[in-house]
């Protein structure tokens, strides 16, 4: 979605010098931030509200990704949380939100991945794809492209991936509430936010990337391919296809995120550093 931004006209002809880039990690991410050196960005709902706790100059611009997670397995006897005791289970990317939303529901529904379950955090989301094709785990939280690019490989492989849980329902049955949850959302500096203009252009592109996206699927598809970890352009075309997107305002998204938020703080603290944020953090509140 981003990468489409960078490349809108409109986005072009209003900043003269446009770039996109894709973080290596979450280090990278604080350090950018922190520097100013990022006019807008994707990260997850509950690593923004942190850092706004932090004291980060940075706004929430409205939520983009509403839940794409799914626990997949290339194990025909395992359909529900309670089989997943004994399982090995590859979890991509510790402390982030596939980890997060994961345990959160496991401490819920009643699985202690400690003492129940062997989990091993992998340093990406396709290695931990890779080891559930390959045998190495029994399971594995993947986020889409990548479930959907395990499905495929599985069945071209020989493998029966499929999907066990998904992820966006079973926090309706934990929590209450739709089947989904505020995941990610689009940030900007509080400089950006004060200028309407700016901002309104970055919007526009937003909501024309997401348009094109449910629109041209196959052409969105193949842009896609040079920022999706090397997935094929048909694997991101299918993926995108089974995905709800939803651009939220952040005014509009505040409950939900407040509940989600809660939730969170509820199973583990640490998960919202500094607690729910105020609301200078949202735009479009009586503050801005």
């Amino acid at each position: 979605m981003l990468a489409r931004v960078a490349a809108d006209p409109a986005v072009k002809r209003r900043f003269h010098d446009v770039s996109f880039e894709l973080w290596p990690g979450a280090g990278a991410m604080r350090e950018d931030l922190t520097a100013g050196e990022v006019d807008l960005c994707v990260i997850p709902t509950n690593v923004s509200a942190g850092l706004y706790n932090d004291g980060l100059p940075i706004r929430l611009l409205a939520v983009t990704v509403w839940g794409i997670l799914h626990v997949l397995t290339n194990r025909a006897d395992l359909h529900d949380w309670p089989d997943l005791k004994g399982a090995r289970i590859a979890i991509p990317l510790k402390g982030n939100m596939p980890d997060t939303i994961f345990s959160s529901l496991a401490s819920k529904l009643g699985l202690d991945l400690e003492g129940d379950t062997q989990v091993s955090y992998a340093d990406s989301y396709v290695a931990a794809k890779d080891q559930l094709v390959a045998g190495q785990v029994d399971a594995a939280v993947l986020p889409e492209p990548v479930a959907t690019s395990a499905e495929v490989e599985g069945r071209e492989t020989g493998v029966a991936v499929r999907r066990m849980l998904d992820l966006q329902a079973e926090w309706a049955r934990a929590q209450g509430g739709p089947p989904r949850f505020p995941q990610a959302a689009a940030v900007v500096t509080a400089d950006m936010a004060g200028d309407a203009h700016l901002l309104a252009a970055l919007l526009g592109a937003t909501e024309r990337a997401l348009d094109w996206m449910e629109r041209e699927t196959e052409d969105a598809a193949r842009f896609g391919e040079a920022y999706l970890g090397g997935l094929a352009a048909p694997v991101i075309a299918q993926s995108l296809r089974q995905t709800s997107w939803n651009m939220t305002p952040a005014i509009a998204a505040r409950p939900e995120l407040e509940t989600f938020y809660r939730a969170l703080i509820a199973s583990s603290p640490d998960l919202v550093n500094g607690g729910l944020p105020d609301g200078g953090f949202y735009l479009g509140t009586k503050t801005d």
